[in-house]
């Protein structure tokens, strides 16, 4: 049915527009008709009111008031063959009578009838210029033919030949000729008008193949995932897609038109418009970039040469790809391998260290209940047993660093844990009424790990961020729920950190303080993989630091329940 109407559309289309363009070269005929008779009149004779002039007249007007009700009909009634063949068929009237008033067999209007037929076939095709052709052949044999036998009387034999004055062989050859001469224009003004018909229905489908075929081609490159972008051969983008837009932050009206430059570093545009580059395999390149933004991220590009289909440089394509998240994940997968190959190492010097640590605790004590041990000696061997508690917990975070894993995994709801270990936190003496720690917890949230990991991860996180603080500050904890995932956030207003200390801070025995030992944020990272959680830290310098923790969600043990 869509099908159909789309036919019906065009082919009203067709009609409407060739049905008003006959309308209005009828209307310039009869015009130039009137004012050429007007201007003859003028220069041959003085009135301008004569019979014949009259009925000239009179048939011109005739033509202007139903061209002017054609008009009518057209605007309320839509175009339609049976209003074209009546259009058509009333010029062939109008000619015929034309050619009689202005000397019948002599008359020079008879060419209009070729007119009428060459126009008709481009309306109606080949049937239609048939049937008109054989209207005007048998209006102009009737006319001659009763003119000649004397049953019509001549309407105006003045300064020209009676028509009885010809001999019959001339009259018969006059009216064979014409008629004649209307099949074979019929003929090939029809061929004409179909070959033209066929090629504007060729060019149609040509055309709408293009346009499929770019609109298939658009859709490709705007549903790619990777950022394409076209170049001229004088290096201005021509073609920017919607992942262009995403990965870059920059739309597609704000660069066409304008350098790579503008998008990209100079590295990039140095690459781009490098003919040596396209020499050689592969053309891979992976660049650190900044989005319109400013965001710092890195980038993979492809680069090829646009041709001509003759083989001439037209311009370069580049397609890339945001590798930023790419290379965050190679980032962490070579600090996991490093972590468990540093934690393995850990393990065993911690139990190396455990064993002798018991033995020396155990007999430092022994001696001290010794009632013979003078005071120095006592203050000596409790000298020995706090420095071998220390070593015992530093033992301790070796053996949780290796081997995070817990058989205590449990239900925790977080608001209520992380609220008690910030009132500790309060409560101790790295507080010292010089930090304020404010919070902003989501109710309801759990996750599913052992409580005692979710006590150090969060007081190492505090520890960590206090100490960054030097003086009076504030530290501002939060979480909410982010799809699957719960989302811890700590923020201090401390020193910060530089971008190279950002990429050391979980690596094990790395610290920026002169007593620390480097293994507080390096545990924590080792906690949350266990629990296929992350760690996210963003900082600048002087303007503090944020880490942000990601652990998966669970639904309340009552619904699961």
């Amino acid at each position: 049915m869509a099908g159909v109407t789309s036919k019906e559309q065009i082919l009203h289309e067709y009609l409407s527009g060739r049905l008003q363009r006959l309308m209005f070269f009828r209307l310039l005929f009869v015009t130039v008709l009137l004012g050429s008779s007007i201007l003859v009149q003028f220069k041959d004779r003085e009135s301008l009111i004569t019979p014949p002039l009259l009925v000239l007249y009179g048939l011109i007007a005739t033509v202007y008031i139903l061209t002017f009700f054609f008009i009518v009909l057209l605007k309320r009634f839509g175009p339609s063959l049976r209003f074209a063949y009546v259009q058509i068929g009333l010029d062939t009237l109008f000619v015929t009578f034309l050619i009689y008033v202005t000397g019948s067999i002599g008359s020079v209007f008879s060419f209009l009838y070729l007119v009428v037929i060459v126009y008709a076939s481009i309306l109606l095709y080949k049937k239609g210029s048939l049937i008109m052709a054989t209207l005007c052949s048998m209006q102009y044999g009737m006319m001659i033919g009763l003119e000649y036998y004397g049953i019509l009387k001549p309407f105006n034999t003045m300064g020209s030949l009676s028509i009885q004055g010809y001999e019959e062989s001339y009259v018969l050859y006059k009216i064979i000729m014409t008629v004649v001469a209307c099949f074979l224009v019929a003929f090939l003004s029809s061929l004409l008008a179909q070959q033209t018909l066929r090629t504007e229905k060729e060019l149609e489908a040509k055309q709408k193949d293009i346009e499929q075929l770019e609109a298939v081609n658009a859709s490709i490159v705007h549903s790619m995932d990777s950022g394409l972008l076209t170049l001229t051969a004088s290096g201005m983008i021509t073609t920017f897609n919607r992942a262009a837009e995403t990965i870059t932050g920059f739309g597609r009206q704000e660069v066409l038109g304008r350098p790579l430059s503008y998008v990209f570093s100079d590295e990039v545009q140095d690459v781009a418009l490098s003919d040596a580059s396209l020499k050689q395999k592969p053309y891979r390149y992976d660049v650190e970039f900044k989005k319109k933004d400013g965001t710092a991220g890195y980038l993979g590009f492809s680069m090829s040469a646009l041709k001509e289909p003759h083989g001439k440089p037209i311009g370069k394509l580049l397609i890339f790809q945001d590798l930023t998240a790419l290379k965050a994940m190679e980032e962490h997968v070579k600090r996991v391998e490093k972590l468990a190959a540093i934690g393995e190492m850990a393990a065993g010097i911690a139990h190396e260290i455990k064993n002798p640590l018991a033995s020396m605790s155990g007999s430092t004590q022994l001696l001290k209940k010794e009632v013979n041990a003078t005071p120095m000696a006592k203050k000596l061997m409790d000298i020995v047993l706090r420095e071998t508690d220390r070593l015992n917990t530093l033992a301790n975070d070796f053996l949780l660093f290796a081997r995070p894993g817990s058989n205590k995994i449990e239900p925790v709801e977080l608001s209520s844990a992380i609220a008690d270990t910030l009132e500790l936190f309060r409560k101790d003496g790295i507080c010292d009424n010089r930090i304020t720690v404010a919070q902003d917890l989501a109710p309801d949230v759990w996750t599913e790990m052992d409580p005692n990991h979710t006590r150090q991860i969060l007081w190492n996180l505090l520890l960590n961020a206090a100490q960054a603080i030097d003086g009076i500050g504030s530290i501002w904890v939060s979480s909410k729920s982010a799809d699957d995932m719960v989302q811890v956030t700590v923020k201090d207003d401390g020193c910060g950190m530089s971008e190279e200390t950002i990429n050391k801070i979980f690596d094990p025995f790395y610290t920026t303080r002169a007593h620390g030992i480097g293994l507080g944020l390096a545990i924590v990272y080792r906690l949350l993989e266990s629990y296929d959680g992350r760690l996210d830290v963003e900082s600048r310098q002087e303007q503090g630091s944020t880490f942000t923790l990601y652990i998966k969600r669970i639904d309340p043990p009552c619904l699961l329940s």
